[in-house]
């Protein structure tokens, strides 16, 4: 006896700001989600469900599959909006919940859901196939459950006693990750994730990172702890991406390129298999100065658009945050970059420890002589216990704000420190910069091999939709006019 028909709900609204990349072009489908998901379908029907691009009611969608197993994935928290949804599920069927954020902090999930029949305590694909199999949460590995008929398959609840209480069973246990079983099935999917108004698809090759960055969470695992770096084989990782239809690949790496013989080998099977697919991807500032030929055969292979942690114009910061990298590095990496036609975007953090107005407005005109193609001046954060928050801390007049701990000071509130990263905005991006990096993209070598007629009406459609967008409209208006108050404010003060 076991389940049969299992549902698999990623709970997040349309239009939860966090959940969709640049304003709106990208959203990631949720690789956790479709992980567990291609472990469940070995052993029984499943239907995938992502709320932010279903069109049917949810209500609806279980009548008709009626499963007897929804499998609810939370990575990023909770809100009134999944609580809603999760407290809405039938009563009549199983109820599992997992993710990272479950794992972290599975108590409040505990207290919050009480219809919870079930918690995946860590990595949940090999613990869904375990209890697929058994037939009963009894003794399966990294599951969580309350000891009652419902935490049993329908055909097992009939002989179990009503009087069964609710005690909670710990199944204690910690999977290791399996990067073999990132290769998803795409044929669970329901839906087309964008990319720039082309189709587009999201992809781990790895997981991990081995750098020590101050600021950054992402090189810990689900459970909080040091995760290495573990990467898959090339091969496996273009057998996925030839089993795709999408024009553009995300890859989500947080250290795609640590190993570069690896990305090597991934660009020649990709050139030799003659896969045309545009690729976006992280990529460390190390891995783009290390070789020139390593930049020109990426964008042989499609490469169309590197996000690049820049973070600061100055030595003295970068050693503070740990990158591992210096200014000279960066202008190498970039010099690299200016003989290929690869879209850059560089991310930057202001707001460190000392850093003067005039040293983050500096960001603009530094990312120009990078050779930027877009820019992102983030403000500073520090995660709670890190040695980095620590350091903040150490500073006087620095303390944190917020719901994302942002590092702010007496003297640069967070109002202040948005207004200087519009002025950034304001002076890197110009009319003629714009159509200067539009010329870029079309001349890439996969786009013209593409197409660069589809490509072109992709891009163009795709500034349409921000242009026709009221919410894109009114934060575009909201800047401008900040702009200019800015301006008659400091004109005001000179007088």
């Amino acid at each position: 006896m076991t389940w049969k028909r299992v549902l698999c709900l990623y709970p997040y609204a349309p239009d939860k700001k966090s959940e969709q990349m640049y304003g709106g072009m990208a959203i990631i489908n949720p690789i956790g989600l479709e992980v567990v998901a291609t472990a469940a379908a070995r052993h029984a029907e499943v239907m995938v469900v992502d709320l932010r691009l279903e069109t049917e009611p949810l209500d609806r969608l279980i009548a008709d599959f009626r499963p007897d197993l929804i499998a609810v994935s939370i990575n990023w928290g909770r809100d009134e909006y999944i609580d809603a949804v999760v407290r809405a599920l039938p009563a009549d069927t199983t109820l599992l919940v997992g993710g990272l954020h479950p794992t972290r902090y599975p108590d409040e999930y505990l207290d919050a859901y009480p219809q919870m029949d079930m918690l995946s305590f860590g990595y949940g694909e090999k613990t869904m196939a375990e209890l697929l199999v058994a037939g009963s949460p009894e003794n399966v590995p990294g599951l969580w459950y309350r000891q009652r008929p419902k935490a049993f398959p329908p055909q097992a609840r009939a002989v179990m006693p009503e009087a069964t209480g609710a005690e909670l069973v710990r199944n204690e246990c910690r999977y290791d990750v399996d990067v073999s079983s990132f290769h998803v099935n795409r044929s669970l999917r329901r839906y087309k994730y964008p990319w720039m108004n082309l189709k587009g698809d999201n992809i781990a090759t790895s997981i991990g990172c081995p750098m020590v960055c101050a600021f950054c969470g992402w090189r810990t695992n689900i459970y909080g702890e040091p995760q290495k770096w573990i990467p898959r084989p090339a091969e496996d990782v273009v057998d996925e991406i030839a089993e795709t239809d999408a024009d553009v690949v995300h890859i989500v790496d947080a250290n795609f390129a640590h190993d570069p013989e690896r990305v090597e080998r991934i660009c020649d099977l990709l050139i030799e298999r003659d896969i045309r697919r545009l690729f976006a991807c992280e990529i460390r500032v190390n891995a783009l100065s290390h070789s020139p030929e390593l930049v020109r055969k990426m964008e042989q292979a499609g490469f169309f658009m590197f996000m690049v942690g820049v973070e600061s114009t100055s030595d003295e910061y970068l050693k503070q945050m740990k990158k591992g990298y210096t200014v000279k590095m960066c202008r190498a990496a970039f010099e690299n970059l200016r003989r290929t036609h690869i879209l850059t975007l560089g991310n930057f953090i202001i707001g460190m420890p000392g850093q003067s107005r005039e040293d983050m407005l500096y960001v603009a005109r530094y990312a120009r002589e990078l050779g930027l193609d877009f820019i992102s001046p983030n403000k500073l954060y520090a995660y709670p216990n890190s040695a980095f928050h620590e350091w903040v801390m150490q500073h006087p007049g620095y303390h944190i704000e917020g719901r994302r701990h942002y590092v702010v000071s007496d003297t640069m509130d967070l109002k202040k420190m948005k207004r200087i990263q519009r002025k950034i905005y304001f002076r890197f991006f110009t009319p003629s910069h714009i159509w200067r990096f539009y010329r870029k993209a079309l001349s890439h070598p996969m786009v013209v091999k593409m197409g660069r007629t589809r490509i072109k009406r992709a891009m163009l459609r795709t500034l349409w939709n921000h242009l026709s967008d009221t919410r894109f409209r009114r934060r575009l208006i909201k800047k401008l006019f900040g702009r200019f108050d800015s301006k008659r404010r400091g004109r005001a003060a000179s007088l």
